[in-house]
């Protein structure tokens, strides 16, 4: 068996994770001996037990002899700081782990390379595959998160079939997406901190921006309102598990909810710095921007994104609001069919 192949799985067990690891990076862990895994885990919720704890913690009672001739696989350098967890790299010292096998280092600044460090001065074999394309994909948001000090920013929205939000006349009820395409996003939901929407988007449409569709964590509602549009008596202020976030323009408002003033009157590129300082701040690691209009073209036309899901149905409006286009540099990664719908992910240009 191949170590790439247990890197694979790494990957695997990381991208079960859910948006409870708040800042922390998506780590899976397995352990192998003589080409048999004898334990896994991965990192559920942000102040408790890493990858590499649960991975050894799951290894069975008549197993754990095998532990110190077993090697141990990690999605991500283990972290060699004690923060709410003590350090990774302790443990395996303890439990005479004598080999390491990691994909990519860990970009904090007290991590990277450090932990390697200490397993290889300690004697313990330790072997890196920093390229390894499965571990860097759930590592994203890690990256952008330490080294450009704001959360990864997700852009999601629908599109009808010749390329509108919505159709002119809106009073009448729709949906762009079926049933499975709308449930894949809130399995989306439940993996991101925060999803930001404009003010007009919670006047008009009325969104509970919660993961009813889906178990898991609901993010937390992130209201753009420059202009100070919102009366409170939405309907997104009344109840639900996350008390929502707003960015107000120029005078506070008088809402149940957090407040942040931006003291700008449009969302230029200094606001959207202030609203992504502030939510690196409370530790958000990604976010996801669904609507609106206004919203998602402001952080695509000034270069805040790092992917985009697009979904398009199969009905026409004919005319309506015209959907967001992405940047012609933007490089397509996929493209799926999800019963009538199509589902297609960009990211920026390579090096952006």
């Amino acid at each position: 068996m191949k170590n790439t192949d247990i890197l694979a799985r790494t990957a695997q067990l990381a991208r079960l994770a859910d948006a409870r690891v708040l800042d922390n990076p998506r780590v899976g862990a397995v352990l192998l001996h003589d080409g048999c895994i004898i334990g896994e885990g991965y990192h559920q919720q942000a102040g408790k037990a890493h990858a590499e704890v649960n991975c050894l913690a799951s290894v069975r009672e008549e197993d754990r002899p095998l532990i110190p001739a077993a090697t141990l696989f990690v999605s991500l350098e283990p972290c060699c700081i004690k923060g709410r967890t003590p350090a990774c790299t302790g443990l395996i010292l303890k439990e005479h782990v004598r080999k390491v096998v990691f994909a990519q280092r860990d970009t904090t600044d007290e991590v990277s390379g450090r932990s390697a460090a200490i397993l290889r001065e300690a004697s313990v074999r330790v072997k890196e595959y920093p390229d390894f394309a499965p571990t860097e994909d759930t590592n994203r948001n890690r990256l952008i998160y330490t080294t450009e000090q704001r959360p990864f920013i997700l852009l999601k929205y629908a599109q009808s079939a010749d390329g509108f939000l919505r159709p002119r006349d809106r009073s009448k009820k729709y949906w762009i997406t079926n049933d499975i395409s709308r449930r894949l996003v809130h399995r989306w939901r439940t993996c991101t901190n925060a999803v930001i929407v404009g003010a007009r988007t919670i006047i008009e449409d009325e969104p509970k921006l919660n993961a009813r569709f889906f178990p898991g964590p609901d993010p937390r509602p992130v209201i753009i309102d420059l202009h100070d549009r919102l009366s409170g008596r939405e309907k997104i202020f009344s109840g639900g598990e996350q008390r929502p976030l707003v960015f107000t323009g120029r005078k506070p408002a008088r809402l149940r909810a957090d407040t942040v003033e931006v003291k700008e009157k449009d969302l230029n590129k200094k606001a959207i710095k202030k609203i992504l300082r502030k939510l690196h701040e409370l530790k958000f690691s990604h976010v996801t921007i669904e609507g609106g209009a206004v919203v998602l073209n402001a952080f695509l036309h000034h270069g805040f994104w790092d992917e985009a899901r697009i979904f398009t149905g199969p009905q026409r409006f004919g005319h309506g609001l015209p959907a967001p286009e992405l940047p012609a540099t933007a490089r397509s990664l996929s493209e799926e069919r999800i019963g009538t719908d199509r589902l297609s992910t960009f990211r920026p240009a390579a090096g952006k």
